[in-house]
């Protein structure tokens, strides 16, 4: 642990606002970012605790999704 207090305070890594990337990390997963932006957040995740364990939350998605077929994403009774 970094030390920091795990709070949803601002600045506590649930946005990008500050230094944490919290917000990034489905996009990271995702490899959905801009490189520059993709080292940004690996660069964080390697020093900080609190979001590293919030990318172990989300690390898996992309191989749940690949699980799901099409039919499995479009709504049986279409937009409501």
């Amino acid at each position: 642990m970094t030390g920091e207090a795990e709070s949803d305070a601002p600045g506590d890594g649930a946005d990008d606002s500050g230094p944490h990337v919290r917000s990034l990390l489905g996009a990271y997963v995702l490899e959905a970012l801009e490189p520059a932006e993709d080292r940004r957040v690996a660069d964080h995740l390697a020093g900080c605790d609190a979001c590293g364990a919030a990318y172990l939350e989300v690390a898996d998605a992309p191989s749940l999704l690949a699980l799901l077929a099409e039919d499995d994403l479009l709504a049986e009774d279409g937009p409501r």
